[in-house]
């Protein structure tokens, strides 16, 4: 079936001796492509998102969009986390509208309609007169959510019971020094929150950041204190680990640890700061990545702008060089390029779980005559599923099959 999409299958392997050759331009350009991997990656997969320090009280939040997914997070009165999506059972308007902040209830500013910490409807207005409505049936549609042993806060979007299972891709990496060096929720404090937009594909940003063989033309910083000779991206399941040795080996100052974990988040750790960096998509070509800064409690006011600083030049030299590479993707001239096997092994194994990825969701898709699945799409229970809806839903999918075979663009 692979050979007929003019691809290879995920199975196979090139000879010993054959080169390693990245993605096609086409994937990093492709609309429909992004739609799959919506379905197959950010729908499905484990995201770290954040660290448990963002919820430092009963009632505080923080609102996300994940490739045009929408929820948010919230600590209840008890000290749980939970996860929702950012959506009013009545009429979908969000329920929570500011990046981040404190409510003792959730309540919706459309019609009213509010929600407990624990995403349960508690009033929806004049209902109480409309016969057999039951409130049970109507909390806010919930998200998984994932607490590891470092602190840091992951979601699952996918309804029911994930396909992924954390400890898979994950297992053990809460554990290791990088994570268990520093005690984060009694050293740090959020300090600030930056992001930066990028017109190019999210994966140009992640192929990017797991190399450095790049940083001895593009990055004098980091040129400047790292032996780039020892540098080294090594992959484990979904954990890309980056091995840096510095020039000065005792000076503390740039010592840091970086971890990338799939599908679009890293985390940096510093002697004065830590921050997580997620890399997420807008569209086919244009990205959004968004920064957690948080500064140790030790950290001097010159040592932790100093380091700030050091990694705002070097994001606003990746941008530059991910948007200017962007451009010919576009363009359809470049097909793709032959990758150092050592010095690229991050973006290698990267793409490598990418195209298993979206190969192995949509060989389902087309075992079900080629019907789109969309995992995070709530499954159809109770009073959700009557035949009213299954009958529009239905008369919808129609529509856009037969526009899919009438747009030869749409053409898998």
């Amino acid at each position: 079936m692979w050979r007929r999409f003019g691809f290879s299958s995920p199975s196979d392997t090139p000879s010993k001796d054959a080169p390693t050759r990245g993605l096609a331009a086409s994937w990093y350009r492709s609309r429909e492509l992004y739609q799959l991997e919506r379905r197959s990656i950010f729908s499905k997969r484990w995201l770290l998102l954040t660290h448990t320090l963002r919820f430092p009280t009963s009632g505080s939040y923080l609102s996300f969009t994940i490739s045009g997914i929408s929820f948010f997070l919230v600590r209840d009165r008890d000290g749980g986390i939970n996860g929702f999506h950012n959506a009013c059972r009545h009429r979908a308007f969000p329920v929570v509208q500011a990046p981040s902040g404190t409510a003792s209830i959730l309540s919706c500013k459309y019609h009213g309609w509010s929600y407990g910490l624990k995403g349960q409807l508690s009033k929806a207005p004049k209902f109480d007169s409309v016969p057999g409505f039951d409130k049970t049936q109507h909390g806010l549609l919930p998200i998984h959510v994932f607490i590891d042993a470092a602190g840091f806060v992951w979601v699952n979007l996918q309804a029911g019971t994930p396909d992924a299972k954390w400890d898979d891709d994950f297992r053990g990496v809460d554990a290791k020094p990088k994570m268990q060096e520093h005690e984060f929720k009694d050293e740090f404090a959020f300090d600030h929150f930056w992001d930066m937009d990028v017109d190019a594909n999210w994966k140009s940003l992640i192929d990017n950041y797991n190399e450095c063989y790049h940083c001895p033309t593009s990055h004098p910083l980091i040129a400047g204190v790292s032996d780039l000779n020892k540098y080294r991206v090594e992959p484990d399941r979904g954990v890309l680990e980056h091995h840096i040795v510095n020039k000065n080996q005792e000076a503390k100052q740039f010592r840091r640890g970086i971890t990338f974990f799939y599908p679009s988040t890293s985390v940096t750790v510093t002697e004065n700061m830590f921050y997580i960096q997620r890399m997420m998509p807008v569209t086919a070509t244009t990205s959004r990545i968004e920064y957690e800064v948080y500064r140790h409690k030790d950290a001097t006011d010159e040592n932790f702008d100093n380091i700030n600083a050091f990694y705002r030049q070097v994001l606003e030299e990746d941008k530059h060089l991910c948007e200017a590479a962007q451009k010919n993707l576009d363009a359809g001239i470049f097909v793709n390029g032959e990758l150092h096997p050592e010095k690229e092994k991050g973006p290698i194994h990267f793409q490598n779980t990418v195209k298993k990825d979206v190969m192995d969701h949509r060989k389902k898709e087309q075992e079900q005559g080629g019907q789109q699945i969309w995992p995070a799409i709530p499954k159809l229970v109770g009073e959700m599923k009557s035949d009213k809806l299954v009958e529009e839903e239905a008369f919808c999918s129609q529509l856009e099959a037969e526009g899919c075979v009438a747009n030869h663009e749409l053409a898998w």
